[in-house]
């Protein structure tokens, strides 16, 4: 039974890398067809959550290409910019309204953590298996 445990969590532990990997393509998609640009930090407000963490959102302007001044917002993952700071944008040329910060930082980190989450099942699995 302690064996079918492992097998069991070490699948559910190697399905990290292909759900990282499928986040890496649809964001590496977006980031090939949404048109790139500079946009403006407005505003950054950091919020205590009831669990003790704090979550950070970040409001920022852009300019898409009509000329129309857009606003979006982001939680980052891991530098919080500061206002008025500027940022790197991109937004979906077919939806303007639907932008994101383009950072791809958070991006390769969960790629490197899902990989060795990945090799770590792998390891759980065959151990359980008795290979």
């Amino acid at each position: 039974m302690e064996s079918l445990s492992l097998v069991i969590f070490g699948v559910c532990l190697a399905l990290t890398l292909p759900v990282a990997l499928i986040m890496t393509v649809r964001t590496w998609s977006r980031r090939r067809t949404w048109a790139h640009v500079e946009g403006t930090v407005t505003s950054v407000k950091t919020k205590r959550q009831t669990s003790g963490n704090t979550q950070t959102t970040v409001r920022y302007q852009y300019v898409d290409s009509s000329g129309q001044q857009r606003t979006g917002t982001d939680t980052p993952w891991f530098r919080e910019p500061k206002r008025n700071s500027k940022i790197a944008v991109m937004y979906n040329p077919e939806q303007p309204e639907i932008s994101e910060a383009s950072s791809m930082t958070w991006l390769y980190l969960l790629l490197v953590f899902s990989v060795v989450v990945f090799v770590i099942g792998g390891v759980l699995v065959v151990s359980g298996l008795g290979l």
